[in-house]
């Protein structure tokens, strides 16, 4: 074998070693957090504050159980599961059809219309926040499903319109001409044609509305109240003026994340679709 060939074939195998250690490396980085939340989670007292900290110990699950035998955290998954669907659907129903309209009807004001949108949504949310009170307050909608889903489809819409709108114009129009032919009303094209065939963004859009809704604190702390406590503000009362339990903490913020990462476990392949192709629009 040639002196040069072997040294190529060499070179090659020192980069994909080199390669697969740094993604193992940022694997780790990025897992290790979640490893920490979950063991500390199934510590006991004693181990979960040793120093230095136990690798190996005997899991408990009473962190657990003390938070499903408490009603406060049950209705806070109640309420947080019931927002985040709403908001989800309420989202992806107008944003569909806003997107539609941006994709297929071309006015005059589409243009500064779209990028108003988006500048909206660029604006930080603490600006809103007194405006937004007052409104919900006035409205008696404080304290309310109502008011906290229309707060979260507000801030949700103009992602859910500029991400299915490249969506429904990659599709082709003669598809919805046929189906006008036919007899199909624009309505129905839509609902018949178009979402069936942009399955993969109404994932990748529904995923990122539920996460969203779901992480939202700071105003489902302002604009909610006892009746409306979600997972994040349910989180925060953790953190008292005597000290902190930690292990609840644990055990709870390990409960809130495992229902954003099922839904987006059932929905990967559409999702992983979604993606790529929004990735390759021009």
């Amino acid at each position: 074998m040639p002196k040069r060939l072997r040294q190529s074939r060499a070179m090659r195998t020192a980069g994909l070693v080199l390669l697969f250690a740094l993604v193992a490396v940022i694997w780790v980085f990025y897992l290790f957090p979640m490893y920490w939340l979950v063991t500390a989670s199934l510590k006991s007292r004693p181990d979960l504050f040793s120093m230095p900290p136990k690798w190996f110990f005997s899991p408990t699950l009473q962190y657990y159980l003390n938070s499903f035998q408490n009603e406060e955290f049950t209705r806070a998954v109640r309420n947080s599961l019931f927002i985040t669907a709403i908001t989800v659907i309420c989202s992806l129903s107008l944003g569909s059809l806003a997107a539609y309209a941006f994709a297929r009807f071309k006015f005059r004001a589409a243009t500064g219309l779209g990028f108003s949108l988006i500048i909206a949504r660029m604006v930080p949310p603490i600006v809103f926040v007194v405006p937004l009170f007052l409104m919900l307050d006035r409205l008696h909608l404080r304290n309310t499903y109502g008011g906290l889903v229309l707060v979260f489809t507000a801030f949700n819409l103009p992602f859910s319109v500029w991400m299915l709108r490249s969506f429904f114009e990659d599709v082709p129009i003669e598809l919805e001409e046929a189906a006008w032919i036919d007899g199909a009303s624009r309505l129905g094209a839509f609902l018949r044609i178009i979402v069936p065939l942009t399955a993969p963004g109404m994932a990748a859009s529904a995923v990122f509305a539920a996460l969203l809704a779901w992480n939202e604190f700071m105003f489902a702390l302002l604009m909610g109240g006892p009746n409306t406590t979600t997972l994040p503000v349910y989180l925060s009362g953790f953190m008292g003026e005597h000290g902190v339990d930690w292990g609840g903490i644990m055990a709870t913020a390990t409960i809130t994340v495992l229902p954003p990462v099922i839904f987006a476990m059932l929905v990967q392949r559409n999702l992983i679709k979604g993606l790529t192709l929004g990735a390759v629009k021009g």
